[in-house]
């Protein structure tokens, strides 16, 4: 078994859940996941039963979202132009910018 990193987990608060848990809330049946355990993700601590934690149904789910061509279309089409973008105010670069003429004294006793 090759030891991986948990770089896609993002829980804050880690809430594992076992096999029925994790199917209730993916809505399907725990036997499909013992079945399939081998191919995905999941955390497994010595002779326990596998958990998983909300990244890892994240991407069970991810790994068997179907999506039909004409769903692939409307994704991969770029957004529709809102026309030309607002103008920007001009604001000088750092390097042009210049301190503040000083205030010339006057004489004492004016």
């Amino acid at each position: 078994m090759t030891a991986f990193t948990r770089a896609h987990c993002r829980c804050v608060v880690v809430q594992n859940y076992g096999y029925d848990q994790a199917a209730q809330k993916l809505k399907i049946k725990s036997d499909w996941l013992r079945a399939n355990i081998g191919k995905l993700p999941h955390q497994k601590f010595g002779h326990n039963q596998a958990v998983f934690c909300d990244c890892d149904l994240r991407l069970v789910q991810a790994m068997h979202t179907v999506l039909p061509s004409e769903a692939l279309a409307v994704i991969d089409r770029p957004a529709p132009e809102e026309g030309p973008a607002p103008a920007q105010p001009a604001v000088p670069a750092y390097a042009a910018l210049r301190p503040a003429q000083g205030r010339r004294r006057q004489p004492a006793g004016i």
